[in-house]
């Protein structure tokens, strides 16, 4: 069966940067592995937008863990689908904890209620949560009383993505239109006038736009995707979406190229 949601993952990930003129031939190659993720499914060119809210403490406390330790760092999100992401009734909250090329995903979705009920009336944003997404939901509550977390910046981007049909957990992504916009309150719309470019030549590896990204459960690379990785020739590299606008926005000496989102 193909796993295409969860609430906590265990996985194994890399990245890489590749021009966006390789997508016709990339999905050549995985339609043979792969099907499509059901947002793309819907989508007429396969890429469906995704908004992320990204949270730190008033002093930087996840930014700095995520630049100095490769070991035990995480960060938390807020995701919306679709063009309208301002307008979403369903919200991921998302915990991303990372040791190296290890990565431990936990998500709960709130339902019906804004994202800031979780800091403004946590027992009614709980109310309704039951099982792992309730206790994930409770895990993220956690971290935000534990690191004084709040919204920091708002990035959004535009993705393909394709899942293995034959593996207990494979899929590759492919993300364009990278962009963001400090973002201190709970607004996820994002306007074209608002919103500054990530996806900057000097952030990618030449003549490269996109980033290309594998995933698969820990211990299990599919040959097809070690196949995927030779025939392309890729190389990897890294892009934090969310170290690359914190840095921006602080007027922080960048080193994107070498990070992981």
């Amino acid at each position: 069966m193909i796993q295409t949601s969860f609430t906590r993952l265990e996985r194994y990930e890399l990245k890489y940067h590749v021009p966006i003129g390789m997508e016709p031939a990339l999905d050549q190659y995985l339609r043979h592995w792969c099907v499509l993720d059901p947002h793309s499914e819907k989508s007429p060119d396969g890429f469906y937008p995704i908004s992320s809210l990204y949270l730190d403490s008033p002093t930087y406390t996840l930014l700095r863990t995520g630049c100095l330790k490769p070991d035990g760092r995480f960060n938390t999100r807020i995701r919306a689908y679709g063009d309208h992401p301002e307008r979403s009734k369903d919200w991921h909250f998302e915990i991303k904890e990372k040791s190296h090329d290890q990565v431990t995903k936990y998500r709960g979705v709130l339902k019906g209620l804004p994202p800031e009920s979780m800091w403004d009336d946590p027992d009614l944003a709980l109310r309704g949560a039951s099982g792992e997404d309730g206790e994930n939901l409770r895990k993220f509550l956690h971290r935000i009383l534990s690191y004084n977390l709040s919204p920091f910046v708002l990035t959004q981007y535009r993705r393909k993505a394709w899942f293995g049909t034959a593996d207990a957990y494979a899929r590759v992504t492919l993300d364009v239109g990278m962009r963001w916009r400090e973002e201190r309150g709970f607004d996820f719309s994002a306007a074209e006038r608002e919103m500054r470019p990530s996806d900057l030549p000097e952030r990618f590896d030449p003549g490269c736009n996109a980033v290309l990204e594998v995933k698969c459960a820990r211990q299990q690379v599919p040959l097809w995707m070690l196949d995927m990785i030779r025939q392309f020739g890729l190389v990897r590299s890294g892009f934090s979406k969310f170290e690359s606008a914190a840095r921006e926005l602080l007027l922080l000496p960048d080193r994107s190229r070498g990070t992981n989102d």
